[in-house]
């Protein structure tokens, strides 16, 4: 949808987070409620963790950039969050980290008959546009492989 905008908008909060000892995980436009614009969420991480004070300071610190370049041409509410306990998965490289761990994948489009994928992380192969991530199908018991840009969503599974 906003390929394009969220690329600049990751290329500007990566410049930012190091300063408070965190990395950017990705940034994800979401639909607001009725007349309220879009939600942009930020979610930022470390390696010990980050606390709400954190997250507070570099939600003002990105708040006062995006303003300054306004790069948003629309109405939007800024959010900046950890990745929680079911962590959310964005990037390619996310999938890769997290090889051998339990997810649950929400495809665009049916595979095998499914939007919904639950199950542990095999592989991740390909480049560019043939990126794959294959997932171990709880309900079918096999190795199911979706192109990376038919995920709609993934986050890890804690239980």
């Amino acid at each position: 949808m906003h390929e394009n905008l969220i690329n600049d908008l990751e290329s500007i909060i990566e410049d930012i987070v190091p300063y408070y000892g965190c990395y950017l995980v990705g940034a994800v436009f979401f639909p607001a409620k009725k007349n309220s614009g879009a939600i942009l969420r930020i979610y930022v991480d470390s390696e010990k963790g980050v606390d709400i004070s954190v997250l507070s300071e570099i939600s003002k610190e990105i708040g006062m950039i995006l303003d300054v370049k306004d790069i948003i041409k629309f109405k939007y509410t800024l959010e900046v969050s950890s990745p929680g306990v079911n962590r959310i998965l964005i990037k390619i490289n996310d999938y890769k980290k997290f090889i051998g761990k339990r997810a649950k994948i929400v495809l665009k489009n049916k595979t095998e008959g499914r939007v919904n994928l639950i199950g542990e992380i095999a592989d991740v192969s390909g480049a560019d546009e043939n990126k794959k991530v294959a997932i171990f199908d709880e309900i079918e018991n096999k190795i199911v492989k979706v192109d990376f840009y038919d995920i709609k969503k993934g986050n890890l599974l804690v239980v």
